[in-house]
């Protein structure tokens, strides 16, 4: 992106300085319209640089995700029942998918075939995943691989089906795989970055195919088997691995920061990211976002935290009244990821070398749970607004590792050696044990079990070990939405969201962030105090008043929750929702464009 930007400006200046010597009778050459344009490598890879935007331009919108894992003030239309065909038309977006076409159309005027055949199978890619998308969110879709005019009579065409356009992506993926570059790049599309891409939507088209659409057994079980080679062979290529950092304490949370390497993502790791620099004046505002009381005061949900094990391999709910225990303690020995994903006790900011409980009593307040998150969050120095420069991943290794890993599991193929080398590999980044098989399948867990009752049969408890190996390690990854599409598991959204436990509030009760015993509900020296019917403690700071500036579940005990919510019901229809509507204006100017089910 850095490189399409300079070369936008080049060429921009070229135009410039050659128009004043053009015939104005003749189409002047200079000029990058279609039919004088794509005729060398340097034009080529200035049009697909200003594609991959179209690409990788949402990780902006995904870091802060919903789903059931992120907790917004307020929440999306799609939990609400807000969402109609007359409110989609965003969505509803074609422009992306013309441009890909508009390389094919022209990219013979490139006389080099070799050139031609590597652009082409970046666009390949591009087209695939637009395709991915729509695929996602709509089911089957109209196909269009040309340019279409204001007058193509294929504006007018039906819907394609969600098979056909399954093995349409299907065939983009494989294209661009055969010839797309083989050389790392981060922000360039790549062979790699292909197979992560196949990876990624034949494990959604698999598992969505199964718990769907169960009687389409031989077509799940093929795009699950397209999900296990693509992974396979980006596993056995050598080229990337999970990157171990500095200390396993630090070593997930620098992933996303990326301190050591000036800003620029991890080429261990990191397969594609969009790409940021202070100095190109390219920023992102994720500091200020999450962590200023101004910004989005965003939270992540206690099931997803209650989703982490103990850091010797235990599950966290199987401790009695796990779901009861304050900040503090809930902390105690947990899988490391959880104090590099949030705030929680002894929290040391990247850049800085002392802990300070002002960063928690901060996040009670600001952040809608408590469980503020510091995944992507860099130093104080880039906390003011649009100031962030680290890249932002897009596709990474783990996440390859968790689809091969979850793929073999529904097929019924999975080996403890499977394991040990997805699971395994990426558990070891933190010093986390293995994931066993046997144990995991002879006794699944209850906690999981009633989050996702359609998994069934032998590979029952593994699949669902997987399922949070996946939830913990790519949070905030934009994946989670999809991910319970796939599972049939929407209606876990409509659960209350949750923060940090409150234990009953008579007057004022001291709240234990730093210390398990001796500050732990001390009416006087709690690190938090919370009070109720204005008996407000002498203290000028670090204290909430239930019931007006903090709201609890139980009204004077529970969750912290968000007041706003309890205006909304919140629904998910079983029938509907797993499919958005094509929106209205589309379905009028086009009649033959039939509506998504129950719509």
């Amino acid at each position: 992106m850095i490189e399409a930007m300079k070369m936008r400006t080049i060429i921009f200046g070229l135009v410039v300085l050659t128009l004043a010597s053009c015939n104005l009778n003749e189409e002047p050459q200079s000029v990058l319209v279609p039919e004088n344009s794509f005729k060398t490598e340097t034009e080529l890879r200035y049009y697909v640089n200003n594609l991959l935007p179209d690409f990788a331009g949402y990780v902006d919108n995904k870091i802060t995700e919903d789903a059931d894992n992120g907790v917004f003030p307020t929440l999306p239309d799609y939990i609400t029942g807000l969402r109609s065909p007359k409110q989609s038309a965003g969505s509803w977006s074609w422009g992306a998918l013309r441009r890909i076409n508009m390389l094919f159309k022209y990219s013979g005027n490139c006389p080099d075939a070799a050139v031609r055949k590597k652009y082409e199978a970046m666009c390949h890619c591009l087209r695939g995943y637009f395709y991915y998308e729509k695929l996602k969110e709509f089911g089957g879709v109209p196909w269009y691989d040309t340019v279409l005019e204001d007058n193509s009579l294929e504006l007018y065409k039906s819907r394609d089906s969600r098979e056909f356009i399954a093995n349409k992506i299907l065939e983009e993926l494989d294209l661009a795989i055969a010839g797309c570059p083989t050389e790392k790049r981060l922000n360039e599309i790549t062979k790699w970055t292909a197979l992560a891409v196949k990876s990624r939507f034949c494990l959604f088209e698999g598992t969505f195919l199964k718990y769907h659409y169960p009687e389409k057994v031989a077509e799940s079980t093929r795009f699950l088997q397209e999900c296990v080679a693509a992974s396979e062979q980006l596993m056995e290529s050598g080229m990337y691995m999970i990157d171990r950092g500095q200390d396993a304490q630090t070593a997930y949370r620098d992933l996303f920061i990326q301190p050591q390497t000036g800003g620029m993502a991890s080429s261990t790791e990191v397969i594609f990211a969009r790409s940021y620099s202070l100095n190109l004046g390219i920023k992102h505002n994720t500091n200020y976002y999450i962590n200023n009381i101004s910004g989005s005061q965003y939270g992540l949900d206690k099931s997803l935290i209650d989703s982490y094990l103990m850091r010797d391999g235990k599950r966290f709910t199987a401790k009695s009244n796990y779901d009861k225990d304050d900040f503090y303690n809930e902390c105690i020995d947990r899988d490391p990821r959880l104090s590099q994903t949030i705030r929680t006790p002894k929290f040391i900011r990247a850049g800085e070398t002392k802990d300070s409980l002002a960063y928690l009593q901060e996040a009670v307040m600001t952040s809608t749970t408590g469980y503020m998150p510091i995944k992507y969050i860099q130093d104080a120095s880039h906390d003011m607004q649009s100031s962030n420069d680290n890249d932002l991943i897009a596709f990474r290794y783990a996440e390859v590792l968790l689809n091969f890993a979850e793929a073999k599991a529904e097929l019924g193929t999975i080996t403890q050696d499977d394991i040990d080398r997805s699971i395994g590999a990426i558990r070891a980044r933190v010093g986390m044990p293995t994931l066993k098989l046997a144990d995991s399948n002879a006794q699944p867990c209850p906690f999981l079990e009633q989050q996702y009752p359609l998994v069934t049969g032998t590979n029952k408890g593994v699949i669902l070990e997987i399922r949070r190996e996946r939830r913990v390690e790519l949070v905030m990854e934009g994946l989670r939405y999809d991910d319970l599409m796939r599972y049939k598991a929407g209606s876990l959204m409509t659960a209350q969201s949750r923060g940090i436990y409150v234990p009953q509030v008579s007057t004022v009760i001291g709240y234990s962030l730093s210390d398990g015993s001796a500050l732990s509900y001390d009416p006087v020296n709690g690190d938090f105090l919370f009070y109720k019917n204005g008996s407000d403690p002498v203290r000028p700071s670090n204290k909430a008043e239930v019931n007006k500036t903090i709201f609890l579940s139980g009204g004077d005990q529970g969750n912290k929750i968000i007041k706003s919510h309890q205006v909304f019901t919140k629904q998910w229809r079983e029938d509907r929702d797993y499919l958005a509507p094509i929106p209205e204006s589309q379905t009028l100017l086009n009649k033959a464009l039939e509506q998504n089910p129950n719509w």
